[in-house]
């Protein structure tokens, strides 16, 4: 329900658009990622060369905007 909720909200427009809960998890949750945490912020570490940065990217703006929403 998560992952739909997800597409439907936050990756209209991308190559994920249409995508398998299966696939968008895998492209974008099963990455490695250092996570760093401090007083003040999360701070999340990606490889370079992950192939799905800018749906990532984009999906995360987008959530950022639906949370100042509300």
């Amino acid at each position: 329900v998560l992952l739909t909720a997800l597409q439907k909200m936050a990756l209209g427009q991308t190559s994920l658009e249409k995508a398998t809960c299966g696939t968008i998890r895998a492209r974008l949750l099963k990455i490695a990622t250092r996570v760093t945490l401090s007083v003040r912020r999360i701070v999340l570490s990606m490889p370079d060369m992950f192939p799905c940065q800018h749906e990532f990217a984009l999906a995360h703006a987008r959530l950022r905007r639906l949370r100042q929403a509300i």
